[in-house]
């Protein structure tokens, strides 16, 4: 008990863990077929704005932890790991806590500026690394049709994470 009370108390401990689990159940939600809508074959990126809405309430420091937690989680579970989801969710996480601490003020128009940048910079770094120059058909249209589409599919969600997340930090503060 002693060790929770120099941490910050049992409420951010509570408030920690529920969204660790938020972490792994977006997680879940994102890569396994069938438990998301994929409209059109169209994936949602949800770990992006479940990282920036996190980062954004927890701030910088937790932001590098949870942004590497669902990083690791991405690429454990890819086939073609270079380690660019540790280090993309990592960065997300310390840039938005930090701009959110220093710059910033906490609202919703920012964490869906931030997701709308991170989801376009991250479907541009996934398309030109893996798929641009093996395509058997034009680049352009695979990188509209599948990328681009993703990356609005993601940002139409940050509200759901927004409030979500926003509801358990102001329930456990």
């Amino acid at each position: 008990m002693e060790y929770i009370d120099k941490i910050g108390g049992t409420k951010t401990v509570v408030r920690r863990i529920l969204l660790a689990v938020l972490t792994v159940l977006t997680f879940t939600f994102q890569n396994t077929d069938g438990l998301f809508p994929d409209p059109f074959g169209i994936k949602a990126l949800l770990l992006i704005p479940a990282v920036i809405c996190i980062s954004m309430f927890e701030r910088e420091f937790a932001g590098i932890f949870y942004g590497l937690a669902a990083g690791v989680m991405l690429d454990s579970f890819s086939a073609q790991s270079l380690i660019l989801n540790s280090l993309f969710f990592t960065c997300i996480g310390f840039i938005a806590g930090s701009l959110i601490t220093y710059l910033m003020r906490n609202n919703l128009l920012c964490a869906l500026i931030f997701t709308c940048v991170s989801s376009f910079i991250y479907t541009a770094l996934i398309f030109f690394i893996y798929t641009a120059f093996d395509a058997e058909i034009s680049p352009v249209y695979l990188y509209f049709r599948y990328y681009f589409t993703s990356a609005i599919y993601t940002v139409m969600l940050t509200p759901l994470y927004y409030f979500l997340i926003r509801s358990v930090s102001k329930k456990f503060k």
